[in-house]
């Protein structure tokens, strides 16, 4: 079956439905509003019958409260005035008053008289029996202590409804006596009354009794024998018990309008539901149906020809969902031929991503295999500046060796600074902080890269401070400056001019000034600044944020690994500083380099001891693995006049320290040693009666939990060390009080 026919199929159906639907809700909506207005005319016809049965009440009530509030009727009761019941209530009163019986009793509750008018109207006395329920209403009336109190209601005597009006009889010139007594007035609603009732209410009336207690709805519609509605209407005494219903003939010509309603209401329902499935069938055929045949048509030729480069659907025309739809179609054949290529790029950066992992790989395995060899090197290389110091000692400034040996210094130095920066470069060195001028640093680094990575660049400096002294690491500091320079040359293709710019700055900056890159995280104080500029494209904004990331790199494959930056963020940001960035894409890039201004310490001046030496006659446990840095090291200590004990490791430090009874004044000890490295021995001395100052010279040094270095060492070495900056180093040590780190 095809989608055309299902869809008239479906429009019938539906259609169909809703004819039927509506037939159906047509003719509930009109059944219900004239039932509705059938129960609300029942319902106002009971209330108007009652309303007109309680006006009667009223007036009786009315007549009796007139004679209770008589004077002679309280003498009557009084038995003062006997002649007053026969000259009031006589046959022409009572018919005039339409009073069907009267009934007086004293304060009592006594029956002083009664008279009932027959329907022939004569008057007679009423037997005992038939006032014992008159009796009742009067005991009522007399216990009730407020003037104006009456009782009406309705009673059923013999099958016949009364209407009942009790009254207290007071004496009007002295009401506060009390009553004196209680008339009771009855009407019988017998067949004349009910016709009469009828003519007001314009409707056939009649009674119904036997009614059970209980009934609580006060009037309700039922079928009568020739079929048409009759209302009941219950009827309550005073008491709110029900004592008779009140029926009411109700003319059915508004229900049968209703039914009239409802058949034509359902033919037009179903008029219309033919109507609209034609012109349905009709509109869904010409709107939509041919369309979506054209567009299964395209489809299939495309399903046939296959996804090609020029695959399309289309003459579809409109601007609707058919025309959406066909959109998508093709928006997913082009989907379809970009995910082939998106699927060869992703290929392409999988490599991409491979050969990165792979230089991380490569990274971490020098910085392991740096971290490995860094303790034996430096033992080494401490042995050979200890050795050429001694040599250097003992030869004259004259000497044709001397200016050699100072060479040999020099390079041990320099080896010392490339083992930091490949320690740094491994995130396994902390800085070796000293002061230095920043812009002899840049000159420095100016000749090194001057005629090898940037030789046709121009480099601009601008001076722009006279006080340029830091706290930095030289070498870790020339390498991140020489990574900046690399970038830049490289941003505009190896030629071009870089500026250097070396200034001061204050944190925080004005209120009205914007910060400077890369400041919102500085502390407040007083900064050097180096900005490093290019004039090549920038960098996009989209991709500032990203420059600082490990192995992010905008250079062509095999020029860049994208470390730089990471470290030279990581070297800043230990030196306390951090690294900023602003560019414009088509005037360049310039990178800041802030750094804390140097806080200029001041200096200890030198102990003079007796002797000139700094260990003149003092005691020192020197605790070394190396045998080669033991012997150099030791030899210059003892020339320096200390008394020096050697160890190998830290057991036998501590057997010497304890066993020997030697007082030692200081214990310069290694880290990394066998048996017992140099925080377990510290850790032992430290728990002796009066440990002496220990001082930490290792390579490992970044090894050592900070909290153990500040409580266990007066003082902390880096290897290799300068002999000058041991002597100075062990002079703060003797100065310094028993506790805290001296300074380096």
């Amino acid at each position: 079956m095809k989608l055309q026919h299902k869809a008239w199929a479906v429009v019938l159906v539906v259609v169909g439905l809703a004819a039927f639907g509506a037939m159906l809700g047509a003719r509930h909506i009109v059944s219900n509003a004239f039932a509705t207005l059938e129960h609300d005319r029942a319902h106002l016809e009971g209330e108007r019958a009652r309303r007109v049965l309680d006006q009667q009440l009223q007036a009786l009530e009315n007549n009796a409260r007139d004679y209770a509030w008589w004077g002679e009727a309280a003498a009557y009761a009084e038995g003062r005035n006997p002649g007053f019941f026969h000259s009031n209530f006589g046959p022409e009163n009572m018919g005039y008053l339409r009073v069907s019986q009267v009934m007086v009793f004293d304060g009592g509750a006594r029956l002083l008289d009664s008279a009932v008018r027959d329907p022939s109207g004569q008057v007679t006395s009423l037997p005992a029996a038939q006032t014992a329920a008159a009796r009742a209403l009067a005991v009522a009336m007399l216990s009730r202590p407020e003037v104006t109190a009456s009782i009406r209601t309705y009673q059923v005597a013999n099958d016949r409804l009364d209407l009942v009006a009790a009254v207290a009889i007071h004496d009007p010139a002295r009401p506060e006596a009390g009553p004196k007594g209680a008339l009771v007035l009855v009407r019988h609603l017998d067949a004349p009354e009910i016709e009469r009732l009828g003519e007001v209410l314009m409707t056939r009336v009649g009674l119904a009794f036997g009614l059970a207690d209980g009934v609580d709805e006060d009037s309700h519609v039922l079928a009568g024998a020739d079929g048409r509605p009759v209302l009941h209407s219950i009827l309550r005494d005073y008491r709110r018990q029900p004592v008779a219903e009140l029926t009411l003939a109700l003319d059915d010509t508004m229900a049968q309008r209703g039914r009239a309603l409802t058949g034509q209401g359902m033919l037009l329902a179903v008029l219309a539901g033919l109507l609209a499935a034609v012109l349905l069938v009709w509109l869904l055929n010409r709107l939509v149906l041919r369309r979506l045949l054209q567009l299964h048509a395209d489809l299939q030729r495309v399903t046939a020809e296959g996804i090609t480069p020029t695959s399309r659907v289309g003459g579809v025309s409109g601007s609707d969902e058919i025309t959406t739809l066909a959109s998508g179609i093709n928006n997913l054949l082009d989907r379809v031929r970009n995910d082939v290529e998106e699927q060869r790029e992703a290929h392409e950066r999988q490599e991409v991503l491979q050969n990165q992992l792979m230089q991380s790989q490569k990274t971490e395995a020098l910085g392991r295999l740096t971290g490995g060899i860094a303790h034996d090197f430096n033992n080494s290389l401490a042995a050979i500046t200890g050795w050429v110091r001694l040599a250097a000692e003992d030869l004259d400034t004259e000497h044709p060796s001397h200016e050699a040996l100072q060479q040999a210094l020099k390079a041990s130095r320099y080896a010392d600074g490339l083992m930091r920066q490949l320690l740094a470069f491994g995130r396994q060195s902390a800085p070796k902080l000293r002061r230095l001028h920043w812009a002899g640093l840049i000159e420095e680094t100016r000749q090194m890269v001057a005629s090898g990575l940037t030789k046709d660049c121009e480099l601009v400096i601008h001076y722009r401070l006279d006080d340029d002294e830091v706290d930095a690491d030289p070498t870790q500091l020339q390498q991140v400056m020489v990574n900046l320079l690399i970038n830049a040359a490289d941003a505009m293709g190896g030629k071009g001019r870089i500026d250097l710019s070396l200034d001061a700055l204050e944190l925080p900056t004005a209120a009205s000034e914007l910060p400077p890159p890369g400041t919102a995280e500085l502390p407040p104080g007083s900064y050097l600044v180096l900005a490093v500029s290019d004039h090549g494209p920038g960098i996009d904004d989209a991709l500032k944020d990203r420059v600082f990331e490990p192995f992010f790199t905008t250079k062509g494959k095999g020029r860049g690994t994208g470390l730089g930056l990471s470290v030279a963020q990581g070297i800043v940001a230990r030196h306390g500083g951090a690294i900023g960035l602003s560019s414009v894409p088509g005037e360049g890039a310039t990178f800041f380099i802030y750094l804390p201004a140097s806080r200029r310490e001041a200096q200890v001046p030198p102990v003079t001891l007796p002797g000139g030496g700094v260990g003149q006659g003092r005691s020192i446990l020197f605790v070394d693995d190396d045998q080669l840095v033991r012997h150099a090291w030791c030899a210059l200590l003892e020339r320096q006049g200390w008394i020096v004990t050697r160890s190998r490791d830290g057991e036998e430090a501590w057997l010497q320290f304890s066993q020997s009874g030697k007082h030692f004044d200081l214990v310069l000890t290694d880290q990394s040693m066998p048996r017992l490295d140099g925080v377990g021995l510290a850790q032992r001395i430290h728990a002796t009666a009066s440990p002496p100052p220990i001082v930490l010279m290792s390579g490992h040094v970044n090894e050592v939990p900070a909290d153990l270095l500040d409580s266990l060492f007066a003082a902390v070495l880096h290897k290799p060390v300068e002999a000058a900056e041991l002597d100075r180093l062990l002079q703060e040590v003797l100065q310094a009080p028993p506790s805290g780190l001296a300074p380096l």
